[in-house]
């Protein structure tokens, strides 16, 4: 009798698949957003350090998921090698910073500071080849809604880290004191998607700089949206 060999394989993102990248998305900033009330929930604190160690799971598939996209959007393999070392150095990083094994915060910040820089590259590069996938003439215009979705918020994950390099810099940027770690990437990525979307935020006084910051934001999130709809409508109609 002969046995059928099954082979294995992670269930995320085998295919380019925007809509799958844009539902983890959507998941992971609902689950960063909400962990700090889950925390208070249950008693704790947004800066209590089992929190943070919570941030590592959504970090760890973010990680992976921005891997898969590097590798999906080019063929270039010296830069799947160069994405993988910034974020093999970023999840070590991330886990020394974020484990409560250090109690001076300075260290942590410093760590933490890398980690974002390494995140912004990463994200900052697969941005770009993003953009150029969904512009081009071979997608129909479902893959091209999906991806403009996926890379829409890929944006304001990538805004969050710009932002959280500055709060770790300066931990009240925001015109209040944050804790490193949890507290100051939650209210990070919060400011971005705010920002992004032109809703406005909570904070009333936040630094100069973040202010301005905030504006090219705002002004690159309506760029890309008139970018968009330009584009579909010059989708010829046997794609769409």
């Amino acid at each position: 009798m002969q046995i059928k060999q099954r082979n294995f394989k992670a269930p995320l993102l085998q295919q380019k698949n925007y809509m799958q990248v844009a539902m983890i998305e959507i998941l992971l900033i609902f689950s960063v957003l909400v962990m700090g009330d889950i925390a208070r929930w249950l008693g704790a604190d947004a800066t209590d350090p089992m929190v943070a160690v919570a941030l590592l799971i959504p970090e760890g598939v973010y990680v992976f998921i921005l891997y898969r996209l590097a590798t999906l959007l080019t063929d270039n393999k010296s830069a799947h090698r160069m994405v993988a070392a910034v974020l093999i150095v970023v999840a070590i990083l991330s886990l020394i910073g974020l484990l409560p094994l250090l109690s001076n915060m300075d260290i942590k910040s410093e760590l933490l500071i890398v980690v974002h820089i390494g995140l912004c590259m990463v994200e900052c590069y697969l941005i770009a080849l993003g953009l150029q996938d969904i512009y081009i003439d071979t997608l129909t215009l479902r893959e091209r809604l999906w991806g403009s979705v996926a890379i829409y918020l890929l944006i304001a994950i990538g805004w969050a880290s710009f932002y959280e390099i500055f709060l770790l810099l300066d931990h009240g940027a925001l015109g209040i004191v944050l804790v490193p770690g949890y507290q100051t990437y939650s209210e990070a990525l919060y400011y971005s998607l705010c920002s992004l979307s032109g809703s406005g935020t909570v904070y009333a006084s936040p630094e100069h700089y973040i202010r301005n910051l905030a504006l090219i934001e705002s002004v690159w999130g309506v760029l890309f949206l008139v970018m968009l709809i330009g584009r579909l409508f010059t989708v010829p109609e046997e794609k769409a």
